[in-house]
């Protein structure tokens, strides 16, 4: 029963790749592995400040 669950060098090596990869990926997804703005969150503080010089200006509309 002990012999039945026998991983060749080949299968430990692909799962601790595996794994390495795996908590690459979280802590890069987390944002832990770099710290710079995402994309996203550059583009939300730009649409921002694009709505508040909007609503500061005056508003113009031409009636024809």
């Amino acid at each position: 029963m002990g012999d039945s669950f026998h991983l060749s060098t080949a299968d430990l090596v692909a799962l601790a790749f595996f794994l390495f990869v795996w908590v690459l990926h979280t802590l890069a997804s987390d944002g832990k592995l770099v710290s710079r703005m995402s994309l996203t969150t550059a583009m939300n503080a730009q649409r921002e400040a694009w709505m508040r010089t909007m609503a500061e200006r005056e508003i113009r509309i031409v009636d024809t």
